[in-house]
């Protein structure tokens, strides 16, 4: 059985066709763009704050490949345990709160005492091994959105070498070097080293598989 509707002036239609219709119109001042924190596409409307906010950010750059991971996860582990980051992170908190007086998370925005704020690589450790100590490579994000970062990077990042500081749009000089275990995590990694450089392999550039940024 099909159901119809009374349009304003006068015609009849079925409730499919009015509702296609409608939808067609709603196209006309909409578009549609992949949500990487809803994990599903989402509406912006033409003209609204949010589009006018994506448009602000929205950077031109080349398009470049990314490194692979090349540093085992025992290892990355076992650093981040280390005294050498707790300096380099004590001293990013630091110069934030000098700076804004309180920490945001870089990708939604949240910010306060109680949100439970982490301090991440943007360019991971375990693909840029030698940038593990560069202050600028350093970023705040709250638990749930490092949860998702992971050892990935947004693709602007990974493709066009820009991040995001401070509201702003900025090209990370970067620096890709051969990963060289140092020795003071040689000696307690549960493998043999000797084994591994025996037969090094060569890591191959990848472009990261990551949805876009809203």
């Amino acid at each position: 059985m099909t159901n119809w509707v009374r349009n304003e002036d006068g015609s009849i239609q079925s409730v499919q066709s009015y509702k296609q219709s409608q939808f067609e119109e709603f196209k006309k001042t909409h578009f549609r763009k992949w949500d990487r924190y809803k994990n599903k596409h989402v509406w912006i409307e033409v003209g609204s704050e949010r589009h006018k906010k994506i448009l602000e950010n929205k950077p031109t750059g080349k398009k470049v490949l990314s490194s692979s991971i090349e540093v085992p996860a025992n290892i990355a582990s076992k650093w981040y345990n280390s005294e050498e980051w707790k300096k380099v992170r004590n001293d990013h908190i630091n110069s934030v709160y000098k700076k804004n007086g309180i920490r945001r998370c870089n990708h939604c925005g949240v910010e306060g005492k109680k949100v439970n704020m982490q301090v991440d690589h943007i360019y991971p450790i375990r693909r840029y091994w030698s940038m593990r100590l560069d202050p600028n490579n350093l970023q705040d994000l709250c638990a749930d959105c490092n949860k998702l970062k992971l050892n990935n990077m947004d693709y602007l990042v990974a493709e066009r070498r820009l991040i995001k500081k401070d509201g702003q749009w900025v090209v990370l000089e970067v620096k890709q070097e051969p990963f060289v275990c140092p020795d003071w995590l040689k000696d307690e990694t549960p493998f043999n080293w000797k084994e591994e450089e025996v037969k090094p392999k060569t890591p191959k550039p990848e472009i990261l598989s990551i949805q876009k940024q809203q």
